[in-house]
């Protein structure tokens, strides 16, 4: 196992070390050091990316036997024996921020709430955070916000050093670490102590702002998504931009944004109202065109119509509307992202197998679906094959009308 010097000094980013193997890693070069200040994903916390030697290290793992193993863009001259690591610091102080951020937030979550954090993620954008209890509300999870973003304004210390098993006894952990030994401990100065081999700010004040972005309901529980620092200002500016953006859209002030856009959404929904009600005239309409000219054998009437561009739900309201009147059989498709979709229904009175129907004939052109005796629904073949899978339907009705 090699020296980790990133558990001293967080702040480090260059080090002289030396190259003690050579291998390869899920087919990358890889190096083993003495000593390494790169931190290695573990803990939810990403890996730190850099460069030896000028070399970009593009991933950093923990070994079987718990040295760092350093994932190279390229291999190393064969005559390397030490190298010179540096650490891309911008990546480096976001995961500080967004780690301490989350001790933080995690502790606050506890104390207001009597709620634990059963897992964290941390993500090259957003991070997530799940509670072990019922779903937030809305005020619940401000009220959070605001209890967390005041200890930031406290600036305590953030402390980190090790312990024995005995000693961590007197430790008032939030969780129980599963290892055993000597354990790391990061402290935020009389407020949370956590067991932690990761990367931290050196006091609160640089975590900067915690911004909580949403929470879900997620298996039974509350997952919340956060960030801190950097990325809480960068999202903060962006969704500023797009207030004003909206704004200029609707010719409005940013504090008229929710009325306007309420009252676009009524008007949008009496359109939509007003529109199904002249869609299903319109297809009652066309379905009695249909029947007008519709194909009659041994007084059935069969319809196989392909609906250009309709939606599935529309080709339903036809096949409905043209099954209305006795003695019809209706086949009818649409096709919408090259895919068709096809209904297979009839009237009360005719004894045709819809359902069977349509899963014999979507078979032979690589499509599914199913349904009743009187009334099916599939896809999922070609949409340059909706004409042939209809009129192999219709030729299939035809010999049962003959039979």
């Amino acid at each position: 196992m090699n020296e980790r010097l990133y558990y001293e000094d967080a702040y480090r980013t260059s080090f002289v070390a030396r190259v003690t193997e050579r291998l390869t890693l899920e087919g990358q070069p890889a190096v083993r050091l003495d000593c390494s200040a790169f931190y290695p994903t573990s803990g939810g916390q990403p890996h730190d990316t850099g460069s030896l030697n000028g070399t970009a290290v593009v991933d950093v793992q923990v070994g079987a036997d718990g040295a760092v193993l350093h994932l190279l863009a390229r291999a190393l001259p064969d005559d390397t024996t030490s190298v010179s690591g540096q650490i891309d610091w911008t990546r480096r102080y976001d995961h500080m921020q967004q780690h301490s951020g989350q001790h933080l937030l995690s502790q606050v979550f506890h104390r207001e709430l009597g709620l634990e954090t059963v897992s964290v993620h941390f993500g090259d954008v957003l991070n997530t955070l799940d509670l072990d209890g019922p779903p937030l509300s809305a005020q619940q999870l401000a009220a959070v916000e605001t209890a967390v973003n005041e200890m930031v304004w406290k600036d305590r210390p953030i402390l980190s050093y090790w312990v024995s098993d005995v000693e961590r006894e007197k430790v008032p952990l939030r969780r129980e670490p599963k290892v055993q030994g000597l354990t790391r401990i990061v402290e935020i100065d009389k407020f949370d102590w956590s067991a932690c081999g990761g990367t931290h700010v050196r006091r609160t004040g640089e975590i900067g702002l915690i911004s909580l972005l949403r929470v879900e309901k997620h298996r039974g529980r509350s997952r919340v998504h956060f960030v801190c620092g950097r990325r809480a200002l960068a999202d903060a500016a962006e969704r500023r931009g797009l207030l004003a953006e909206t704004a200029g859209l609707l010719d409005s002030g940013v504090q008229d944004v929710p009325e306007l856009v309420a009252k676009l959404q009524e008007a949008s929904k009496r359109a939509e109202r007003e529109l199904n009600a002249q869609r299903g005239a319109l297809v009652e309409f066309q379905a009695r065109e249909l029947l007008a000219g519709a194909e009659t054998a041994a007084g059935v009437r069969l319809v196989a119509q392909e609906m250009a561009d309709a939606d599935p739900a529309l080709v339903q309201k036809m096949a409905r509307a043209l099954i209305a009147e006795p003695g019809v059989v209706a086949l009818v498709g649409c096709a919408r992202g090259g895919k068709g979709t096809v209904v297979f229904a009839r009237s009360e009175d005719c004894s045709v197998h819809v359902g069977n129907l349509l899963r014999d004939t979507l078979r032979e052109f690589g499509g599914g679906g199913g349904g009743r005796r009187d009334f099916a629904q599939g896809g999922g073949v070609a949409a340059d094959k909706l004409a042939e899978v209809l009129e192999a339907a219709a030729e299939a009705v035809r010999q049962a009308i003959r039979d």
